[in-house]
C-alpha cells in the first residue's frame, strides 16, 4: 500500500513538473486531461529533471584511456 502511494506521488510530481515546463498559453487544462496527456507530462517532467541532474566528471574521466587523461 505504501509503495503504491509513493509511486502515485512520484507520478503526480513528475506530471506537475512537466506541465509547468510548458508555456501557460499552450497548457492543456487539467479538467480535459486524458491518460495520454498525463503520460506526456510525466515524460516531459523526467526530461526536465534529467537535464538538471548532477553530472559526474570523475566518471567520464575514468572512462577515457590512460594516455588521454589529464594529470
Amino acid at each position: 500500500m505504501a509503495g503504491g502511494v509513493y509511486i502515485l506521488v512520484l507520478l503526480v510530481l513528475l506530471a506537475t513538473v512537466g506541465r509547468l515546463s510548458v508555456p501557460r498559453r499552450e497548457r492543456t487544462p487539467l479538467r480535459t486531461w486524458t491518460l495520454r496527456d498525463g503520460y506526456y507530462n510525466i515524460r516531459r517532467g523526467l526530461a526536465v529533471l534529467g537535464a538538471h541532474g548532477p553530472s559526474y566528471p570523475a566518471l567520464h574521466e575514468a572512462a577515457r584511456p590512460v594516455a588521454q587523461r589529464r594529470s
